[in-house]
């Protein structure tokens, strides 16, 4: 246990007054903020009691913190530059019934319409580009694999196995 003479508590009671956290001061001396808790209650005339917030004083703190971290939000976000609409290319919106998937039907076997397809049967939808689907759109209608949505074919076509994905970064 070390003696801590009164130099050393007035040097730590003038960290606390202006304002030093115990952490603070426990960190600056090298010892636990437990010692200094300690000091402080063994010597109350040099330390000073910090004044407690009223449940009110507490309440106006906060709402004083959420309004300026709104202006502060704010602020950012006048200060961001409007979008060039004329310098930024024209998106071409497609439609679910854009899509081509014609050329994924199999040499040799027919289409079916989606509305016959059973349930272990491929409902891959085969329309050249710009059809509406409804219940009357071909669809493969081959046999599917045991656990899968399409034929082994066109599972084949639609999924890549996981260890040949490429990871996005």
């Amino acid at each position: 246990m070390k003696y801590w003479d009164r130099q050393e508590i007035e040097a730590m009671a003038a960290m606390r007054r202006d304002g030093k956290a115990l952490t603070a001061i426990a960190k600056a001396w090298g010892v636990s903020r437990m010692v200094v808790a300690g000091i402080a209650r063994r010597n109350p005339d040099l330390f000073p009691v910090r004044e407690r917030k009223t449940e009110a004083e507490k309440a106006a703190a906060i709402e004083a913190e959420r309004k300026a971290k709104a202006a502060r939000l704010l602020a950012r976000r006048k200060k961001k530059p409007a979008p060039a609409a004329i310098d930024a290319p024209i998106r071409r919106q497609v439609p679910i019934e854009a899509y081509d998937t014609q050329h994924m039907q199999l040499p040799g076997s027919p289409t079916v319409p989606f509305i016959d397809c059973g349930e272990f049967r491929c409902r891959l939808v085969l329309t050249p580009g710009g059809e509406r689907l409804g219940p009357d759109a071909p669809c493969c209608g081959r046999p599917v694999a045991e656990g899968a949505a399409y034929c082994p074919e066109h599972q084949k076509l639609m999924y890549r196995p996981y260890e040949r994905r490429t990871p996005a970064w």
